[in-house]
């Protein structure tokens, strides 16, 4: 099984990051990767709780994830079942948020279970376009990435 984590700091507090990963209005506005947008999100971000997430293109085509919530802990962390619509194959999400000086928020997103490694290099590439949104979303807008 192949995995991948991307580890970075935003300039935002604690609590617009956990937002932004716990708010359904605010993750409408960055949860898509590229030139997509979310067109729909249906779910309570609280554990034990399923999520349906539809992306769309400018041409109108639909792309579908769906999901469960593991763990949701204010401002430290959130994990969660990832599945495309089109497969069957099932991975795991976890984010954690640490505080950082200067109302920065150091963050880590990794990603598990996938049987195939391009599958996991796309993913990856989708979360980067993920977190740079994110980042545009927030207040001040930065976020550096590290190893």
């Amino acid at each position: 099984m192949y995995k991948f984590t991307l580890r970075g700091n935003l300039n935002a507090p604690i609590s617009e990051v956990y937002k932004a990963f716990s708010d359904p209005e605010r993750i409408a506005k960055w949860w898509a990767p590229g030139k997509l947008s979310v067109c729909r999100y249906v779910g309570e971000v609280a554990e034990g709780e399923q999520f349906r997430l539809v992306m769309q293109s400018d041409d109108g085509f639909q792309q579908s994830v769906e999901g469960m919530y593991n763990t949701v802990e204010t401002n430290k962390r959130v994990s969660f079942t990832w599945r495309w619509e089109d497969t069957h194959e099932m991975t795991k999400v976890s984010v954690s948020f640490e505080p950082q000086k200067n109302q920065n928020t150091k963050f880590e997103l990794s990603q598990n279970g996938f049987k195939y490694h391009n599958d996991m290099l796309q993913q990856q590439y989708a979360w980067l376009d993920c977190l740079e949104k994110l980042s545009s979303f927030l207040p001040n807008p930065s976020m550096t990435l590290s190893a």
